[in-house]
């Protein structure tokens, strides 16, 4: 195995201004880092197909960077195809990888790139590190700025899952000032990881502008698989802020997180007999997780622009479909 001294996820990584991606791209003077970056474009651009397709060259590949990359990315294609398995094996060589690397004789940097390759597919996934690996906190320095800035919101998304939502709301505005030109693949996170921390905040003016900000800076490259894996965090933010504007496009992204869904709790919940992403529709999974956070059905109303029957009505529907009789059991279902 070859310890190189690429960087992993180079597009993630890469300054360029919004609609670029491509141009990006094919300016890399590394082929190899290019396919690498393509394949990031598939993803980000909700084509996980053709990103699982151009990574799988590279799952056994002898370049450490190249590998971890690819590992990263096939890990999500296939949660979004609904292939949970092919999503596993690649997060076990990411394991793999990072034993070997901390046994040889690598740099700090290449030591950082595996970390976060390990922290990348466990977070997102919200599975606890193991203990035995290294903190990730101290490695992050070694990181490039692009790849550093995604290493916050992963930080901040670990410290929102322990419900310290305020310390990870400083958390994403502490890297927005440490981004000194534009990376946009780390801001669409940040700002996403933001909104989650302040829908939970209740600040719903704030966290509507942080998804429009991220909407916003997605849009030019098509970047819609970023929502897709934040949809049930989101708390509604998607239905508010691209349901009614562009349906259409909400169409496409419903199908992908009913998909990712369904695979991530294979992962995360394997043992649950009926998971509640073959139960609800992604706007019905938005008003549980509002309502089993003690949202009033007028605040939700308001918040969705809906009338308050038209909520008691979902409400009535989620509670038969999940089989449970109050409102306060819907939290066994989606948060898991």
């Amino acid at each position: 195995m070859i310890l190189s001294d690429r960087a992993v996820l180079p597009l993630t990584g890469s300054t360029f201004e919004p609609g670029n991606a491509e141009k990006v791209i094919k300016e890399m003077e590394d082929k190899e880092s290019a396919q690498i970056a393509l394949a990031e474009y598939y993803y980000f651009s909700a084509n996980a197909e053709l990103c699982a397709e151009t990574v799988k060259p590279y799952l056994s590949h002898e370049d450490i960077m190249l590998r971890l990359s690819a590992d990263m990315l096939y890990t999500f294609a296939n949660l979004t195809i609904g292939d949970s398995r092919a999503a596993q094996q690649a997060r076990e060589d990411i394991q793999r990888c990072l034993v070997q690397v901390v046994q040889e004789n690598a740099t700090m940097e290449q030591k950082a790139s595996c970390l976060f390759a390990y922290y990348v597919t466990n977070i997102f996934l919200h599975i606890t590190p193991e203990k035995k690996v290294p903190p990730f906190l101290q490695y992050i320095p070694y990181l490039p700025t692009g790849q550093r800035l995604f290493a916050i919101s992963l930080l901040a998304h670990e410290t929102y899952l322990r419900q310290e939502y305020a310390r990870a709301k400083g958390l994403v505005q502490g890297a927005f000032l440490m981004a000194d030109t534009t990376y946009p693949i780390p801001i669409i996170y940040l700002n996403c990881v933001q909104a989650m921390c302040q829908i939970n905040l209740k600040e719903q003016k704030e966290a509507i502008h942080s998804v429009n900000s991220a909407w916003e800076m997605a849009r030019p490259d098509r970047f819609w698989e970023l929502f897709i894996e934040y949809h049930g965090l989101l708390q509604g933010l998607l239905e508010v802020c691209v349901r009614k504007k562009e349906p259409e496009i909400y169409k496409q992204l419903a199908g992908g997180i009913i998909s990712f869904s369904r695979s991530w709790m294979k992962i995360h919940n394997p043992k649950m007999q009926k998971t509640v992403t073959d139960l609800l529709s992604p706007l019905e999974f938005s008003i549980a997780m509002l309502a089993c956070r003690n949202w009033t059905n007028q605040e939700i109303a308001e918040y969705l622009g809906f009338s308050t029957n038209t909520v008691k009505h979902y409400i009535s529907g989620i509670l038969e479909k999940l089989g449970i009789d109050k409102r306060d059991k819907i939290k066994n279902f989606v948060n898991q």
